[in-house]
């Protein structure tokens, strides 16, 4: 179960907080279309519980989804949030396979804040420093007591899990265009308990955070603000957002420091990717995840990050039934990650 298997007959799954989703992809006159997608809602924070009831909870809900969505394989590969994984892309010489395995296991103890006994290591070549003769290497490594659980959770689910891969590379492959997939972008995927940054240079994640920004933080802080619980500030949330001058700006008050927070941590990570890659430019913004829906939390972001801000689109690397445009276009924030892990033969 590597990180980069290949395998023609499989979906995608993306395990969330409070939602499942899934895609399935496949060939056709030689391009990726859809064949199927879904999703189901999970009690909150389920995945994170270390409980075998729970873990079984979440088994039968992907067992219903997969029935629901009438996938046509028992076999999938499984993302991960990047506050589940720590990545790097780092420099070794280059050298034959072998021995380049364990240059980069001796390597990864710089990288890596975690015993490397307590992790599943993996490594992508992705690139070539010519002049220095030197190879780039994506390395990912995530904690083996995630990587189990994932595994456990879908076996019990009646699947064989082939490959477990950050959030942030899936995302490359939907969200840019792979007619001209060369450009440098920020992802910002804003989830329910955080908000995962990744800077992405020509497909590949140069630099992954995990910002502590995200549904539940502006929940908390509305509740505590206005002194209401927490579905009450949840529905206040949901239906102000950003908005000035709805309830006194008490709403817009509360999300804003940490809103602003984003978008300082985002600046902060631009200059310092455009500073280490020399070159390189970062283009523009691209926001997904179901919190990105926000009343007006787009428009306020495209108005203080200082680039150009765009709601990424996950559709546009597939073809799918003209009939269901409108349908995917609703669906769009949500499927960033389930799709791209659904692309990863084609792209």
């Amino acid at each position: 179960m590597r990180l980069f298997d290949q395998e023609d007959n499989y979906f995608g799954i993306d395990l969330g907080s409070n939602s499942i989703k899934l895609a399935q992809v496949r060939e056709l006159h030689g391009s990726p279309s859809l064949i199927t997608y879904g999703d189901i809602e999970t009690p909150a924070n389920m995945l994170s519980s270390d409980s075998e009831i729970d873990q079984n909870r979440i088994a039968d809900l992907i067992k219903q989804l997969a029935d629901d969505a009438r996938v046509t394989s028992k076999n999938v590969v499984a993302g991960l949030p990047a506050s589940a994984t720590y990545t790097s892309v780092i420099k070794v010489p280059k050298l034959k396979d072998a021995e380049l395995a364990q240059s980069i296991r001796f390597q990864a103890d710089k990288y890596i804040p975690m015993a490397i006994d307590q992790v599943k290591l993996d490594w992508l070549v992705v690139g070539e420093d010519e002049e220095n003769d030197e190879q780039e290497v994506l390395l990912v490594a995530a904690p083996i007591s995630t990587a189990t659980k994932y595994l456990n959770i879908l076996q019990k689910a009646g699947f064989e899990l082939l490959a477990l891969e950050i959030n942030p590379l899936a995302q490359a492959r939907s969200l840019i265009s792979q007619k001209d997939p060369d450009h440098c972008v920020v992802i910002l995927d804003m989830g329910v308990n955080n908000t995962d940054l990744s800077v992405i240079d020509k497909g590949v994640p140069r630099l992954v955070r995990s910002i502590s920004v995200g549904a539940r933080t502006f929940r908390r802080m509305i509740s505590q603000n206005l002194g209401v619980d927490d579905t009450q500030a949840d529905q206040f949330m949901k239906k102000f957002g950003m908005m000035e001058g709805k309830l006194d700006n008490q709403v817009v008050r509360s999300m804003k420091p940490l809103v602003d927070n984003l978008i300082e941590e985002t600046k902060k990570s631009v200059s310092f990717y455009q500073e280490k890659s020399n070159d390189r430019k970062v283009e523009r913004v691209i926001i997904t995840g179901g919190t990105t829906a926000l009343p007006e939390l787009p428009m306020y972001l495209a108005n203080n990050i200082g680039l150009t801000v765009e709601i990424g689109n996950p559709w546009q690397n597939v073809s799918y039934p003209s009939e269901i445009q409108q349908q995917l276009a609703g669906l769009a924030l949500n499927y960033a990650t389930a799709l791209g892990l659904a692309l990863r033969n084609f792209v």
